[in-house]
C-alpha cells in the first residue's frame, strides 16, 4: 500500500466529474483548488463536485484551498508580446501595467525583476511618471497575467488581500480541510489567517516561497498546522541550487513537530504534454519520499495538462517504488519537547511493537487526528488505521503519510471502541481474521499526584 499521499490540482483538465473520479481511483488523496485562478462560484462548485464524486466512490478525500497571496501580475495585456533583449519598457505606467500600483516606489534602481516565474529578466533603470523604467536582460514571449517577482525585495503588500479574505471565509464556510497560505513570512501572517478561519477551521499549511520565510522556518512551522515547499517561487527568490537544501530542512522540521509537509511544483512537469515522465522527474519524486514528505503535489500536470489521470498513476508508482527501499527512507521520529514526552513515547512504542510483532496495522482511535499523526511520524512499516467518528477528521487525515482513515460510530467505552475500529478496518480490507494489530487511542488519563 502506498503511504506517501498525492495532492492533485483541479483545473480545466480535471474539473469534470468523470476525470475527478478517475483521479481518485488512480490514488489522489487531496484535491487542491488554486484560488489564483477561477471565480468563487467555480471554487465552490469544485468542492461540491469533489465531495459528491468521493461519496459515490465510497471513500474520503481531503480538500485544499491555496490562497492567491500578495503577488504582482501583469495587467491589461490582451495578447502575448515579445520582449527583446536590451529593449526598454516601463512597468506600472505606459507599456505594461501591473496589479501593484506602488511597485515603482518599492523597487530600487538596479534591482532584478523577473517575469513569468523567471523566464524573462529585467533590470530597473529608474522611475518615470509613477512607473519603473526597465531594460530587458533576458527576453522572450510574455503572456497576459504572468507573475512579476522582485527577488529579495520586500514589496509593501498585505499578506491577506481582499480576495484572500474572501477565499478564507469560503474555506471556512465550505469546511475544506486545508488552506495553503501563500507567501507566508512569519508567525504573525499565520495568526492573521487563523483569525479569519477560526481556531476550529481548516488546517493551515504555510507555503515557503520567500527568502523571509526561509529565515523564519522554525516560527512558521510552530505557528502553522503544516507546511508546503513551493519550489517554483522559491527558486525565483533564492539561488535555485539552494532550493533542495530548504526542501530537506523544511521536511525534517515538520517531521519533528508531527505536522504534515507537502513537496510541490514541477514534479512531473513534462507530463503536461507528454504521456510519460522523464527519469529525472521520477528521481525527484523518490527524493521527496526518502526525505520524509507526507505528500507530493501535482500542479499544472492535472490542472491544465493533457494527461491528468496518467500523471496521478505515474506519481503513485514512483512513490511506491521509492517506499519499497526502507533503508533509503529517513525515519524521522518526533521531538518530545515539541509534542509532549508521554505522547511521543507511546507513539514510538506502538510502532516498535508493531515492527517486532509483524503486525498488519497500527489502529489509532482518535477524536482530533493527533494520535494518528504522532504514530505516523515514526513511519511504521504497517499502515496506520485512524478510526474516528468525525467525518472531517477522516478527510483531513487523508493528507498524512501512511494513515488510512475509517469512520466508526460513537463508542461507549474502550471495548466498544476496539470492536468498532476492528470492524471498520476489516470492512475496508485493511486487516483480516487472524492478523495481529497494535491498538492505541487518545484516551484521557489521570497523572499520579
Amino acid at each position: 500500500m502506498r503511504k506517501t499521499k498525492i495532492v492533485a490540482t483541479v483545473g480545466p483538465s480535471s474539473q469534470g466529474p468523470e476525470v475527478m473520479r478517475a483521479m481518485l481511483q488512480a490514488g489522489v488523496n487531496v484535491l487542491r483548488v488554486n484560488c489564483s485562478h477561477g471565480t468563487p462560484d467555480e471554487h465552490s462548485a469544485t468542492v461540491h463536485n469533489a465531495r459528491r464524486v468521493a461519496r459515490d466512490a465510497g471513500r474520503s478525500v481531503a480538500l485544499m484551498f491555496d490562497t492567491r497571496g500578495p503577488e504582482v501580475r501583469i495587467q491589461g495585456l490582451e495578447a502575448p508580446i515579445l520582449l527583446e533583449p536590451d529593449q526598454e519598457i516601463v512597468l506600472g505606467e505606459g507599456d505594461l501595467t501591473v496589479s501593484h500600483p506602488g511597485l515603482a516606489d518599492d523597487v530600487p534602481v538596479g534591482a532584478r525583476i523577473l517575469l513569468a516565474d523567471g523566464a524573462l529578466e529585467l533590470v530597473a533603470l529608474g522611475k518615470r511618471h509613477g512607473g519603473l523604467r526597465c531594460r530587458v536582460l533576458v527576453g522572450g514571449i510574455l503572456h497576459p497575467g504572468k507573475k512579476v517577482s522582485v527577488p529579495s525585495i520586500a514589496l509593501r503588500l498585505p499578506v491577506l488581500s481582499a480576495e484572500d479574505i474572501e477565499s478564507l471565509e469560503m474555506a471556512r464556510a465550505l469546511q475544506v480541510d486545508y488552506v495553503a497560505l501563500s507567501f507566508a513570512r512569519s508567525a504573525q501572517d499565520v495568526a492573521g489567517a487563523r483569525c479569519a478561519l477560526g481556531n476550529d477551521g481548516p488546517w493551515i499549511l504555510a507555503k515557503v516561497e520567500l527568502a523571509e520565510a526561509v529565515n523564519n522556518l522554525e516560527e512558521l512551522v510552530e505557528a502553522a498546522d503544516g507546511a508546503m515547499v513551493a519550489r517554483g517561487d522559491l527558486a525565483v527568490e533564492l539561488d535555485p541550487y539552494q532550493v533542495p537544501l530548504v526542501q530537506r530542512r523544511l521536511v525534517r522540521l515538520c517531521n519533528t513537530h508531527g505536522k504534515p509537509v507537502v513537496v510541490a511544483t514541477q514534479m512531473l512537469e513534462s507530463m503536461i504534454t507528454q504521456p510519460a515522465p522523464t527519469r529525472a522527474e521520477v528521481a525527484d519524486v523518490a527524493a521527496a519520499v526518502w526525505d520524509g514528505a507526507d505528500a507530493v503535489m501535482l500542479s499544472a500536470e492535472t490542472a491544465i495538462g493533457q494527461h491528468p489521470v496518467g500523471s496521478v498513476e505515474v506519481m503513485g508508482r514512483a512513490a511506491m517504488a521509492a517506499e519499497s527501499d526502507r533503508q533509503a527512507m529517513r525515519i524521522p521520529g518526533l521531538q518530545g519537547d515539541l509534542v509532549g514526552e508521554v505522547p511521543a513515547a507511546i507513539a514510538e512504542a506502538a510502532c516498535r511493537v508493531a515492527e517486532r510483532a509483524r503486525a498488519s496495522a497500527v489502529i489509532c482511535c482518535t477524536y482530533s487526528g493527533w494520535t494518528a499523526r504522532l504514530v505516523a511520524a515514526f513511519r511504521p512499516s504497517a499502515p496506520v488505521v485512524a478510526a474516528t467518528s468525525r467525518e472531517q477528521v477522516a478527510s483531513r487525515l487523508e493528507g498524512i503519510w501512511g494513515v488510512c482513515p475509517v469512520l466508526i460510530e460513537e463508542a461507549q467505552g474502550t471495548d466498544e471502541l476496539l470492536a468498532f475500529s476492528l470492524s471498520a478496518a476489516r470492512d475496508k480490507g485493511l486487516v483480516h481474521s487472524g492478523d495481529r494489530v497494535v491498538f492505541t487511542a487518545g484516551i484521557p488519563f489521570l497523572q499520579a499526584g
